[in-house]
Formats: C-alpha cells, sequence, structure tokens
C-alpha cells in the first residue's frame, strides 16, 4: 500500500485541487522571495464570517475562503479551540488572528501554507515532509488518506477525534477493504478486534451478521440511520456493497443514547462514498477463482469552477460462482448523489442506490460428525452441495434514497437533517440442512451417511424511514468548551413475511448426493410486524484544558405491533425507556488518552408472559477504560481498552408455566481488546488486533448458566503487514502483504456436554504493482492480487449444535487492474 501523509491538507483553490503536488518546508516564517503571483494570493484581502469552533475545523474554512494550501500534523491541533474570523483580512493576517492563544503559528514556503509551534526562543522548526496537494482534510464524513483514520461521527454524531471519544470505536478504512479485496462488509471485518463471524450468514454470502463482543447480529446502520432488518437466517435484510464505502466504523457496547433501541454488543455504521471537491475517476476490473468477474466505476467531483455543485457516480456489477458446487452469485449496483453548496454554511447533498442481486444459495450447515468428528463414511467434502439444483434460488432487490442537510445559523448554532426511505424484497428457495442421521436406505443401516432436510421458501418486503434532526453548538462557558446536540430522530420499521415449509423433503446422502427429487411446500406462515420509535437526546463534548467530558441521555418512545394474518393474532406494547452514557478523557501531550465510560443501552421483546402481559425492553450496560494513542508526527493509531458488559430481561423457559417464557435470563460479557494501525515508513503498514472475550449465562432456566454461548471464540487476534518497494529502482511500486486470523477453539453447543471447536489459523496474502511509480510510468495503473486461506486450510470456523457446523472458506484468488485518472 503506497504510503499516505501523516498532514491535514486543507482545501485548495481550483488549480491546486486538480493534482499538483506541492513541497511544503516548513523552516523560517515568511520567506521574501515570492513570485509576483504569489504575492498577490497572499496579499489579497478579503471578507470572512468564520464562527468560533475546534481550531482544525476553523482552519479548513479559512483555508477553502482564502483558496491556499494549508498542511496541518493533526497533533499540533488536537484539543484546541479558535474564536473564528469576522473581517477583512489578507491571508497572513486572517491565519494570525485565527492561531491567536494557540501557541501556533503559520508560516508561508514554497506555494503553501504550514504550523509552527512557538517556542520561548522562536518557532520549532519542523523539516521537510511531504505532502500530497490531492488529499483533503480528513473529517468523519469523509474519506480516509490510507489505514489510519483519525476521526469520526458515529460515536457523537458530531466531527470528533477519534482520541476524544470515551468509547471504543474501530475504523475500517476503504483503503484497508481493497487493500483485502474485501466482497463483503463481513470480509472487510475480519481484522477487527471483538467481531467474530462464521456460521450460516458467512458461508452463505447473502446477509452480514458480525457479532459484536459476543451479541449477535450487531445492527447495521448506513450513514447514521438504521437498515432494514428481517431477523436471523429468514433474510430480508440490506447487503451493502463494499465498494459504495467510505469507511466501516463498529462502535463497542451500548448505543441506545445516540441510536434508541439496540443490541448491546454495539451497532457497525457504513459511511458512503459522497461527492467530493477533488475530481476523481477510477474504473476497476476484477478476475478470480470460481469464475469470478467484476467491473466497477466511480466518478466525482466538482460540476462547476466555484466548487458549488458536486457529485458522485459509484456503480458495479460482478458474477461469479463459489467453492460450493452449484452455488452463484451475481449482482448489479449504482448509487449517485449531488451535492449542492449555495454557501459556505449551507450543504444539501441528495443521494440514492439501487442494486439487484440473484443466485444460487447454499449455506451448508453439516453435521458434527463428518466435519469435525470421524464419520465412518470418511470427511464430508468442503464444498458439498447439501440444496437441490435447480430449487435452490436466491433473488433480492433493494434501494435507498434520501437526503443530508447542514445550515449554519451563526457562530453558535448549526442545523442538521439526515432522511432515508430503504426498502428490500427478497425470495429464499432451498431445502436446508436437517438434525438427524436417518437410515440408509440401500443397507438399511444407520450409518451415519444420510442426513434429513427441510425445505423453506421464503419472502420478505422490509422497509424503513428515518429521519434525525439535531441542532449543534458551539460555545464557551468560562474555561469550558462545549461542541452540544440536540436530536429528535424517527423509525418507522414494517416487516412482511411469507414463509413455505416442506417438513418432509428428500433425504440425502452427505458424501454421494444424488439430486432431482420434487419438494412439496406448505405449512405457510405469516408475519406483518411494525416498530416506530421516536428519540429525544442530547450529548454534550466538554473541554477544559486537557480533559473532556462526554455526557449524553436520550428519552424514547417505542411500540411494536405483531400480526400473524393467517391466525388472526395480534400483539402490542409500548414501552418508554431513558438510557444515558457518560464518559471521560484526558489527552496528554505526548499522544496518549487514557479514558473511562459508562453506557447503556435497550431493546423491546415481542411476545407475552402466562398472564398476557407484554414483555418490557431488555436492557444493556457497559463499564470501559482503556487508553487511545496517537503519537505526534507519525500516523498511527493504537487503542486498548477493558470493558464488562450485561443485558438484562432476557427470556428464558417459565419453569412453573411450560409453553410460556418469563424475563428472568442474563448474560455478561467482558474482556480486553487490542487495535494498532500504522504507516510506519512510506514503505511499511502494520495493523494488528487482538480480543479476549468471556462471555455467559449468569441467569438462565434452561441449564445454560454459567455456559458459554456457541460460536464464540475466547480469544482471536489477526495481523496484517504490507511493505511497498520505494526508490528509483526497477522493482519500485511493487508491493507485498501477509495476514494472518486467529482464533482459539469454542464452544459448538450452549448447553451442558457441549463439544469444541478446534482452534485455527488462517493466512492471507497480496501482490500489488504500481504502474505509475514503476519504471513504466503509467500513472494511475495498479495491479493486485489477493489470496484468502493462502494454505488452503480445511477448518470448521462456526457450530450452533452438533447439526449445524459450517467450514470457513478455502482458497480464494483475486486478481484487479485499477485505473484512476
Amino acid at each position: 500500500m503506497p504510503h499516505r501523509p501523516t498532514q491535514k491538507i486543507f482545501p485548495l483553490n481550483g488549480v491546486m485541487r486538480r493534482g499538483v503536488f506541492a513541497t511544503l518546508l516548513a523552516t523560517t516564517p515568511m520567506l521574501p522571495s515570492l513570485s509576483w503571483a504569489e504575492e498577490a494570493s497572499v496579499s489579497q484581502v478579503r471578507q470572512y464570517s468564520i464562527g468560533a469552533g475546534n481550531l482544525d475545523q476553523v482552519l479548513n474554512r479559512f483555508a477553502r475562503q482564502a483558496g491556499i494550501l494549508l498542511s496541518v500534523d493533526a497533533q499540533l491541533t488536537l484539543g484546541k479551540r479558535s474564536t473564528g474570523l469576522q473581517g477583512r483580512y489578507d491571508v497572513a493576517r486572517g491565519l494570525e488572528r485565527v492561531l491567536a492563544g494557540s501557541g501556533l503559528q503559520a508560516v508561508y514556503a514554497q506555494g503553501g501554507w504550514s504550523l509552527q509551534t512557538v517556542a520561548q526562543d522562536g518557532p520549532l522548526q519542523l523539516g521537510v515532509t511531504q505532502v500530497n496537494a490531492t488529499e483533503a482534510l480528513e473529517n468523519a464524513w469523509g474519506p480516509v488518506a490510507g489505514i489510519v483514520a483519525k476521526r469520526s461521527a458515529t460515536g457523537t454524531k458530531t466531527d470528533a477525534a477519534l482520541v476524544e471519544i470515551p468509547q471504543t470505536i474501530n475504523v475500517v478504512t476503504a483503503a484497508e477493504i481493497n487493500s483485502r479485496s474485501a466482497q463483503s462488509v463481513t470480509e472487510a471485518l475480519r481484522y477487527t478486534p471483538g467481531i467474530t463471524g462464521g456460521g450460516f450468514s458467512d458461508r452463505v454470502k447473502i446477509f452480514d451478521e458480525p457479532t459484536s463482543r459476543g451479541f449477535s447480529p450487531t445492527p447495521l446502520y448506513l450513514d447514521g440511520l438504521h437498515l432494514p432488518y428481517g431477523g436471523g437466517s429468514t433474510g430480508g435484510a440490506l447487503q451493502i456493497e463494499p465498494y459504495s464505502l467510505e469507511r466501516i466504523e463498529v462502535l463497542k457496547g451500548p448505543a441506545s443514547v445516540l441510536y434508541g433501541q439496540n443490541q448491546p454488543g454495539g451497532i457497525v455504521n457504513l459511511v458512503s462514498k459522497r461527492p467530493t471537491e477533488t475530481p476523481l475517476h477510477q474504473i476497476k476490473f476484477e478476475a478470480g477463482s470460481y469464475d469470478h468477474k467484476s467491473a466497477a466505476l466511480d466518478l466525482g467531483g466538482p460540476l462547476d469552477d466555484e466548487g458549488k455543485f458536486l457529485y458522485r457516480l459509484t456503480a458495479l456489477a460482478n458474477d461469479s460462482n463459489d467453492e460450493i458446487d452449484y452455488v452463484e452469485e451475481r449482482r448489479q449496483f449504482i448509487a449517485p448523489s449531488f451535492t449542492w453548496r449555495p454557501s459556505e454554511g449551507t450543504s444539501l447533498t441528495v443521494f440514492a442506490q439501487y442494486q439487484k442481486d440473484k443466485g444460487v444459495p447454499e449455506a451448508q450447515g453439516l453435521p458434527a460428525v463428518g466435519t469435525l468428528f470421524d464419520n465412518p463414511n470418511g470427511k464430508i467434502d468442503r464444498d458439498l452441495f447439501l440444496g437441490e439444483p435447480g430449487v435452490n434460488d436466491y433473488h433480492r432487490e433493494q434501494y435507498a434514497f434520501g437526503y443530508e442537510f447542514s445550515h449554519r445559523l451563526n457562530d453558535v448554532w448549526t442545523l442538521k437533517q439526515n432522511a432515508r426511505y430503504a426498502r428490500v424484497n427478497d425470495h429464499y428457495t432451498a431445502p436446508l440442512h436437517g438434525y438427524r442421521f436417518v437410515t440408509n436406505p440401500i443397507t438399511g443401516q444407520n450409518d451415519q451417511r444420510y442426513q434429513t432436510r427441510y425445505g423453506v421458501d421464503w419472502q420478505q418486503d422490509n422497509k424503513v424511514f428515518g429521519v434525525d434532526n439535531i441542532a449543534q453548538a458551539e460555545f464557551d462557558t468560562g474555561p469550558f468548551s462545549h461542541t452540544a446536540i440536540v436530536g429528535l430522530d424517527y423509525y418507522h420499521f414494517n416487516s412482511k413475511f411469507d414463509g413455505l415449509y416442506d417438513y418432509n423433503p428428500p433425504i440425502i446422502d452427505l458424501f454421494t448426493p444424488s439430486y432431482g427429487q420434487p419438494l412439496n411446500f406448505g405449512n405457510n406462515y405469516r408475519w406483518d410486524n411494525t416498530i416506530t420509535q421516536t428519540g429525544l437526546y442530547a450529548q454534550d463534548q466538554i473541554k477544559l484544558d486537557q480533559w473532556i467530558f462526554v455526557l449524553g441521555g436520550r428519552y424514547d418512545w417505542a411500540e411494536t405491533d405483531n400480526k400473524q394474518p393467517l391466525s388472526g393474532a395480534h400483539t402490542s406494547s409500548k414501552d418508554e425507556k431513558f438510557t444515558g452514557r457518560g464518559g471521560i478523557v484526558y489527552l496528554f501531550d505526548n499522544g496518549l488518552a487514557p479514558f473511562v465510560s459508562y453506557s447503556e443501552s435497550f431493546l423491546p421483546l415481542s411476545g407475552t408472559n402466562v398472564q398476557g402481559k407484554a414483555f418490557d425492553p431488555s436492557t444493556g450496560k457497559q463499564y470501559e477504560a482503556g487508553v487511545k494513542y496517537q503519537p505526534p508526527g507519525q500516523n498511527s493509531f493504537v487503542q486498548i481498552s477493558a470493558y464488562e458488559l450485561e443485558q438484562e430481561n432476557i427470556l428464558t423457559t417459565d419453569l412453573g408455566n411450560p409453553g410460556f417464557s418469563n424475563q428472568s435470563g442474563a448474560i455478561r460479557s467482558k474482556g480486553i481488546e487490542l487495535e494498532a494501525k500504522a504507516e510506519l515508513t512510506e514503505a511499511l503498514d502494520v495493523i494488528a488486533s487482538a480480543s479476549r472475550n468471556d462471555i455467559k449465562y449468569t441467569k438462565d432456566n434452561d441449564g445454560r448458566k454459567g455456559r458459554h454461548p456457541a460460536g464464540n471464540p475466547p480469544l482471536t487476534a489477526a495481523l496484517w503487514v504490507n511493505y511497498t518497494l520505494l526508490g528509483d529502482t526497477p522493482l519500485s511500486g511493487l508491493g507485498a502483504g501477509v495476514g494472518a486470523r486467529y482464533a482459539r477453539g469454542n464452544y459448538g453447543d450452549d448447553y451442558p456436554g457441549a463439544f469444541q471447536i478446534p482452534s485455527y489459523t488462517v493466512y492471507d496474502a497480496s501482490l500489488t504493482y504500481d504502474l505509475g511509480t514503476s519504471a513504466f510510468r503509467l500513472k494511475g495503473v495498479k495491479l493486485a492480487l489477493n489470496v484468502k486461506n493462502l494454505t488452503d486450510k480445511e477448518y470448521v470456523a462456526s457450530c450452533r449444535s452438533q447439526w449445524d457446523c459450517y467450514y470457513g472458506d478455502g482458497r480464494t484468488v483475486v486478481s484487479s487492474l485499477t485505473y484512476d485518472w
């Protein structure tokens, strides 16, 4: 992966934005040897109206209005604020006023500006720094230059530095997604600590259902708004194309204060590509194992010279088979977006996306005997197709459209509104695995060769409308600096399900399958469920010198309405719930930022107890402490955290009333997580992660008390290292990456006597060649080869019971050609 700069590069004028490279020498204040054009630009007087705020945000606005190139080490502005700028100033005088009281000063050299710390004996000399003028300032909703993100909005709904957020947030950037050629969100998260996969959704590849800190499924959000979800393996979920994303962010632990009802393990927020000030044009072609073919397009930039109108168009089409026999996957995707900025403080972005998937799915789900344990007939093949060719079918049509609006009223207040409507309609047909061996119809012996199956024919139509209104205020009260938000959001989700079943389909020979027998679907089941939620929330990020305090609270009104059209059954419930969060961070000058936090969540439950009373929401709470480290002058980020997380009011069997449930269950998760991402040199990138997790039932009436839930490895670790050859050599631009993923053995069932899944380690690798920096000098052309499971290791990744085990993917190779211009 090519080196990325450690500096922030603030917006340029129109000529510089179009790809000129600049070298900024931060050596001495204002040099007299300016050209006539440079002198004119520097001395030009403009009218400014920039409100007070975080120093990096004020500098960003000033640089854009002044039309200058400004390079800033992120550590220099960390935690600092500016009173803004009102009036008419030239560039030098304006920067002086913006930086007043910050201990920094601006210097000019070779066509651009940079910042220096003012020491008692004069400015600190920073030396030569290479920067790329096409790189834009990182903001919480935008692209990241390389693998190391420094800002996020997922944890605060504001543009905040990661070191200032007292909760663990993992960010997977577009560069990291591309470096491993991830074909799904699930794949992109494989090197993220505390996130585990395996099982039905990973093997079938048409859903993304990660587990975070032991809780599954982790809710998926797109640009801060909830995505439709049907529940488990019945489908009904949008699957977001990873090529359409700038970043994937995982907020660990309860998140109800900002997002309402949720699982306590956290959320995954997917940040879409949006229009950019910097023109970009990219085409990408892929080819690989199992006849994989893909073509993608990404275009964007300004539509006018002033940059008031911006656009982005992302599209993709792919077609591939799979290592499982008969499986096919096809996708068509397009996502246009358009931004209008009528003034410096106002922005409106409208967006849409459409995706169509069609294929032949197969999730497998195999018995432990024949995968983990010896079977008298041998080992079940990893490519076994458990379904029926001509019967297995999946198709999905999904779309979303909405807008994002922001308007700065004055120096203090900014109003934002984010609204989106999304809908998914999918249809899944397949014979799935059964739960017992049957007698061999040829020999009459139960030789563990033949297995039952059951057939499903599921359709879902799910739609969600969400709107989030935020008023953000930036102000000071004495020595305290505040970034406060008050929000009102609304969420309406409707799910319609129509399922047919064949509980007695043809049995299957697991070792020499024979296909072609018909299925008889019946046993119709339907639901029509609606969830609505209105939440009022407030949060304040308070800065006092190097201390940061985050306090937040929310009150929700949630209503569920569940209908079963065939039986006429109808249940509904209304819940009101307050949730809170609080945290403290201290920012040391050396880049260390220790933090402590507390957060809460709630999740409404459907159904009633034996008295017919609707269940109360389950609740979650987390205590977390850790340290984040962002070394000054380096492009790296390290975080380590320890947490204890508990969910209560979980449904469990009502022992006095068989067939009914009560809310006496509870589960606890505690552990330690480590993540480090660093661009150590221009040539060397490293990603490392580890997670030690202990999750168990603390209260339960079903015999699981003290047990560890299935499919949760107690220890996972991953390491990815990438090295690129630089310099004036024939091999310049050639890079190689290697990665390893480890999961310690875990339980394959929740109940006493459960069996163990062995530990495994899987290796990945990549080769890249940037022809633009090579001897060929083919600017913008890049070649890549990615290999997953390099050694083609055969292993079982997850089991949910002795009849429900899933192999991990075998060796997969993807080659790509990318051209940027």
